[in-house]
């Protein structure tokens, strides 16, 4: 075992960037995969229907090194990043105690900064609550934005006008507490501040085309019957498995309104949006952080010695 300056890691960064091979070739080098554990920070990957269209990490990989909350819940339960937090906690104590390495891997910003910022303490939203902030939102439509900045001035210039979710939420906050989901957030406590937060940002344009050409390889590996099967199931609208990028552009194939070029075309379109609002986020949202342009272990373990 190589001696490792932090009690974990973090390895975030953009969809196909190389994230969890990166996380294998750690846990060689620390331990020879021995002692050490992949623990899964990517909201799509906890769902159990979909393994190809989320790129789960392969049987193989899982059977080299222990991987956790991979394919846990399904579609039906729904997940969050209150629950995932509680998992990842309880997984990262395991470990501690038997002196095992977390290596938490994803590309799921809010998941990771709820765990090592906290979560706020928001209480939770009334169901009439929540029907009034979607009542207004159906009222005030296009002008919805305006109304919630004039209800929580703090939310101008922090929201999207037409980030309608994120404003309602914001709203039901409000209506809710009296106090701006802005001022909770800065009620939060701050934890795991002794993990190593490593961002893989990889060149932009070497990534998208790694980002369409893992999208062909998962067709070719059965995306298309995944989703399929998927679409035979009672799948609450509601669920967020549903937004998973593929899932939606291979529903419109297969109801026949695109063809399927066009369906391919337009997932790997939307990954590569997903992918730069990603390294948007990491790059704004995480103050303390190890910046690598490639996922090469040489690469990180020489920055993570250098930075200790």
């Amino acid at each position: 075992m190589t001696s490792f300056p932090y009690p974990g890691i973090i390895i975030a960064g953009p969809t196909a960037c190389g994230k969890s091979g990166l996380a294998l070739e750690l846990a060689k080098r620390l331990f020879d995969y021995q002692k050490a554990v992949i623990i899964n920070a990517d909201s799509m990957q906890v769902y159990q229907e979909l393994s190809i269209i989320t790129a789960r990490p392969s049987v193989e990989d899982c059977a080299v090194v222990p991987h956790h909350l991979y394919g846990v819940i399904n579609a039906q339960q729904g997940g969050s990043a209150g629950w995932w937090k509680g998992q990842a906690e309880k997984i990262i104590q395991e470990c501690q105690s038997h002196s095992i390495f977390p290596i938490l891997v994803g590309g799921t910003g809010l998941y990771l900064r709820a765990l090592t910022q906290g979560l706020s303490p928001i209480p939770a939203i009334d169901a009439s609550v929540q029907q009034t902030a979607n009542q207004l939102l159906q009222q005030y439509k296009r002008n919805f934005y305006d109304y919630v900045c004039q209800q929580d001035p703090l939310v101008k210039d922090r929201l999207k006008p037409k980030d309608y979710q994120r404003l309602q939420r914001a709203l039901e906050v409000f209506l809710q507490t009296q106090k701006s989901i802005f001022t909770w957030h800065n009620e939060s406590v701050p934890e795991l501040p002794s993990f190593l937060f490593c961002f893989i940002n990889p060149d932009r344009k070497e990534l998208y085309q790694r980002i369409d050409q893992r999208f062909l390889e998962m067709m070719d590996q059965g995306a298309l019957e995944e989703i399929q099967s998927l679409k035979n199931q009672d799948i609450p609208a509601k669920s967020p498995l549903l937004k998973a990028i593929g899932v939606q552009e291979l529903f419109k194939f297969l109801e026949g309104s695109w063809d399927l070029k066009t369906a391919i075309q337009q997932a790997q379109q939307n990954s590569r949006r997903y992918a730069k609002r990603q390294i948007t986020w990491f790059r704004h949202q995480i103050p303390k952080k190890l910046v690598i342009e490639t996922p090469n272990i040489d690469t990180l373990w020489s920055q993570i010695l250098s930075s200790a």
